[in-house]
């Protein structure tokens, strides 16, 4: 069952050789409302994208940065700890990663990805902007303000 996400990214993607493809890693929080605690809390998830493409590569080295809203989405997820120096951090590994859309503050208009594989060899096409500045896949919409709902 496939799981899909929109968050922001509060660090640029990374980015690491992988053959002949570069990798993109990136990490997004997405909060909700614990109602056991009573507060706001967060679902971190990590994911790696491939970009074969040099025209897919330099649009993901401009689209991937701090601040940039993506939507992303992955055939199964893996439970993954870290010791840190902070403690033990828990985060959900989206696998088989595809990204549906991106807005970065470094661009005009919302991208819509429609999921970009590694043997594919596309460059981004240009997308007009929608009104409130998101273009829904897949019946998502913006979260903008969560409040609880209680």
């Amino acid at each position: 069952m496939a799981h899909t996400i929109v968050g922001k990214l509060n660090k640029a993607a990374t980015q690491f050789q992988a053959g002949e493809s570069v990798g993109f890693g990136v990490r997004v929080g997405v909060k909700y409302y614990d109602r056991d605690t009573k507060q706001n809390e967060f679902t971190n998830y990590e994911a790696v994208i491939f970009a074969k493409a040099p025209a897919q590569i330099q649009f993901y080295q401009s689209a991937l940065v701090e601040g940039a809203i993506i939507e992303i989405s992955g055939d199964q997820q893996k439970i993954k700890t870290f010791d840190g120096q902070n403690g033990q951090s828990i985060s959900i590994e989206l696998l088989n990663a595809k990204l549906g859309y991106i807005h970065s503050p470094n661009q005009q208009a919302p991208q819509q990805q429609g999921g970009f594989q590694q043997q594919q060899g596309f460059a981004p096409q240009q997308q007009a902007p929608q009104q409130g500045g998101y273009a829904p896949q897949q019946g998502f919409a913006p979260q903008g303000n969560q409040n609880p709902p209680f």
